[in-house]
């Protein structure tokens, strides 16, 4: 572990001591751009936390059909589901351009004491945290139509990685080039092209702008309204 290495919001909610004790089983690694961090259902054998860069996570199905679960934003933890009882990965993860991972080794939650009780305790509430965006995928994941599941997917990605820009004066959220048309298609069922339409209708209607690889969002009540229109 790199000296001065900090765990991000999450397992800061342990006290310092077990803060310490966890830092002892932690390395810092730099990943280059679309290296596989691990497979799914690789068994669980580390915690991972991104420190910098973006970390895509990837469910293949048994009919091949890849599906993007969610894109991982520094601060974040990923590969928790099978931390606590040993199964194996239930995703594939991915880094986006050059990352850099804490890797938090399970062996610090396997053994006794009450600084290891500590650190499965905050561990898992990160497993909550990762079930509660599970059922948000999935409710985008069996919507019925493109539009239900692309708007809705759209939203939640707006909520996990936009930043606020200045926009021919006004103040709004924007989805910068880490997500791709191609991104939205793997998480919303559709393909490039046909998320493409979706996004330049849209464009059209005054609710987003596309410019320069990001995603503007002009109206989030629109945008919302259309991810709840079931006509």
């Amino acid at each position: 572990m790199s000296g001065g290495l900090v765990l991000p919001e999450g397992l800061l909610e342990i006290s310092p001591p077990a803060l310490a004790h966890a830092q002892r089983f932690c390395r810092l690694v730099t990943m280059a751009d679309n290296s596989v961090i691990y497979y799914q259902d690789d068994p669980s054998e580390s915690l991972y936390f991104v420190a910098r860069g973006h970390v895509r996570l990837s469910y293949i199905s048994e009919d091949g059909l890849v599906t993007l679960n969610s894109i991982v934003p520094p601060g974040r933890s990923f590969g928790e589901a099978g931390a606590l009882e040993g199964f194996g990965y239930c995703d594939t993860a991915f880094s986006v351009g050059v990352a850099e991972v804490i890797v938090m080794d399970l062996a610090c939650i396997a053994q006794s004491g009450s600084l290891a009780d500590e650190i499965r305790l905050a561990v898992a509430r990160l497993i909550a945290r990762r079930y509660r965006d599970h059922v948000d995928f999935t409710r985008a994941l069996y919507r019925p139509n493109l539009g239900l599941r692309l708007s809705y997917s759209l939203l939640r990605l707006l909520d996990l990685l936009g930043n606020d820009i200045r926009y021919r004066g006004r103040t709004v959220r924007c989805l910068g080039p880490v997500v791709t048309q191609r991104d939205l298609g793997a998480m919303a069922r559709g393909t490039r092209e046909n998320v493409n339409k979706a996004l330049r209708q849209w464009q059209k209607e005054g609710i987003l702008a596309l410019e320069d690889r990001h995603i503007i969002v002009l109206d989030r009540a629109r945008l919302e309204q259309v991810s709840l229109d079931v006509e």
